[in-house]
């Protein structure tokens, strides 16, 4: 599961058609909105920090980089001392998932023991992550959605009227946590206050944030794989063509590249991650740069060479987890949650399965070089409206205790289960059990958020590297112009996010002419791009911007 707002892959074209006319079918079509982050305050909690008395990283935070724990707390602190779940009454929620489902209710002591703590039962719908989002549009457009349901940022802007549809289904939460009320739920009051900012739809506070990482992704390589073939990590994108040759071999079943390269490759270039201001003093957005179009023609090269997998070929949306840990995969990239998990998934089967972050880098050696600076929020657990007071302070009490920052019982128990079943510690370290690596998947976090903590001590090496790549990544991080706003892209925009992106695909795979890009963009531009650019004009004249 994605720690941060990566587009994997624009999916649900034909889910935001349904949603369209199936909730919306009558109303104008959104202009879109942006407000300050000082206008939305009044919407959202008043911070106040959690603290956990004697907890002080090994590493140092800083404003973009996480703190590090090299080894577990000895003591966890009970950060919620009563059941949140006093009804009676079993909660519904839908979480996605990038792997495999483990057992459910009845059959997974993983569950039995998270719901004994809360005092009631969660029923997880628990769905394929790579296609979530074709699935919460039909879910949308219904309107029968669950109590509790997790959608992803970048599923969201791919859904043409995703505000409306929110504000028809979803429970307005500003009655409970705006200010000083969320006093009540101290562990969501300590989130950042932009993660709040960024719940806000069409001026209602609905979702309940997944606070990310300033960093959106990384390409991440094989490690192990490289060193057998005496082979260096990319330093730059011209690094990478040297690579393909060197390391694809059909007929050993082992290509280079996996999918979302393409979103790395823009990076690189020095595309921006949408939009920028231009020397005339005007906005360009990505599709119409140079830099875009010469990461789309670096990529059909890739394409073209055969030295991208051919399920990612068959299959923009294929997973590329698996076949990165079966190797058939060197290089791919993914956001830096995929790095622990991919650990905990695949080195109990392969003990030299050692998968690292390349530093970013530039198209060319010593090219300017960017780091596109991420979402305050990434992912949002939304309660469904109309269930009742009593009920919506229950879940929201819910969401609270899964919040549990590092160092309490709370993430302890979500995040590892039940020590000596689920996980044992060694030398510091969790170490996880057969038992733990069949029962235990990513559910009850998704009902919540907390600030980042850089804490996965139990695979050797991967706090300190990842503590080193943030570092890095933190000293060329990019603002965009509306850094700090609440900006909602216009529907006609987000609308045009999916088929847009699918001729760009097809033209990766050669089912259209690298010379139709130019056309591609104008299509962009006039069936509602150049709408949408007057837009973001306007938001960023009224408020300094430009």
């Amino acid at each position: 599961m994605p720690t941060t707002t990566t587009r994997r892959g624009f999916l649900g074209l034909v889910g935001a058609s349904v949603l369209v006319a199936g909730c919306a079918e009558k109303k104008a079509t959104s202009k879109g909105t942006a407000v300050a982050a000082d206008k939305l305050k009044g919407l959202v909690p008043t911070r106040v920090p959690f603290e956990i008395p004697g907890l002080k990283p090994d590493l140092p935070g800083s404003e973009f980089v996480a703190p590090g724990f090299l080894t577990r707390p000895a003591t966890m602190v009970q950060a919620v001392t009563t059941k949140p779940l006093t009804s009676g009454k079993e909660v519904t929620a839908m979480t996605p998932l990038w792997g495999t489902v483990p057992p459910g209710l009845g059959d997974n002591s993983y569950y039995d023991a998270v719901n004994e703590r809360l005092g009631g039962t969660v029923r997880f719908n628990i769905s394929d992550g790579n296609t979530y989002g074709q699935k919460v549009s039909t879910l949308l457009a219904s309107g029968d959605v669950p109590e509790m349901i997790q959608i992803p940022g970048w599923e969201i802007i791919t859904i043409a009227r995703f505000t409306e549809a929110a504000n028809k289904l979803f429970a307005d939460l500003s009655p409970y946590l705006a200010g000083d009320k969320a006093k009540e739920f101290p562990l969501l009051a300590n989130y950042d206050t932009a993660a709040w900012q960024y719940g806000v739809f069409g001026g209602v506070l609905q979702g309940i944030p997944w606070q990310n990482e300033p960093f959106p992704f990384a390409t991440f390589v094989r490690q192990d794989i490289l060193e057998k073939l005496a082979l260096e990590q990319p330093k730059s994108g011209d690094d990478l063509v040297t690579l393909g040759k060197a390391i694809t071999d059909a007929r050993k079943k082992r290509w280079a590249f996996g999918g979302g390269m393409e979103q790395e490759l823009q990076r690189a270039f020095g595309a921006p991650r949408e939009w920028r201001k231009k020397s005339d003093g005007t906005l360009e957005y990505k599709y119409e740069t140079a830099e875009f179009a010469a990461s789309v023609e670096f990529m059909v090269k890739l394409f073209e060479a055969g030295q991208v997998h051919p399920d990612v070929v068959a299959n923009k949306d294929a997973d590329n987890k698996g076949i990165f840990g079966s190797g058939q995969i060197v290089i791919y990239r993914d956001g830096l949650g995929a790095w622990h998990e991919s650990l905990s998934r695949f080195l109990p089967d392969n003990s030299a399965f050692d998968m690292q972050a390349v530093a970013p880098y530039p198209a060319k050696p010593g090219g300017r070089n960017i780091m596109w600076r991420n979402e305050p929020a990434g992912m949002f657990c939304f309660i469904r409206k109309g269930l009742g007071d009593a009920r919506t302070r229950e879940l929201l009490a819910l969401a609270n205790w899964c919040s549990g920052p590092f160092g309490t019982q709370e993430y302890e128990l979500v995040n590892n289960g039940v020590e000596g079943k689920h996980y044992d510690v060694e030398d510091g370290k969790v170490k996880q059990t057969a038992l733990g690596r069949k029962e235990i998947a990513p559910t009850y976090m998704f009902l919540s958020g907390r600030p980042p903590a850089n804490s996965m001590s139990q695979y050797d090496g991967l706090v300190q590297a990842q503590h080193d790549w943030q570092t890095k990544a933190a000293a060329i991080l990019e603002n965009d112009p509306f850094v700090g706003m609440r900006v909602e892209t216009p529907s006609k925009m987000a609308a045009l996010a999916t088929p847009t992106e699918d001729k760009m695909n097809e033209v990766f795979r050669g089912k259209r002419p690298l010379s139709e890009w130019p056309k591609i963009v104008k299509e962009w531009q006039d069936q509602g791009g150049n709408e949408a650019r007057e837009f973001y004009m306007k938001v960023a004249r009224e408020n300094g911007r430009l």
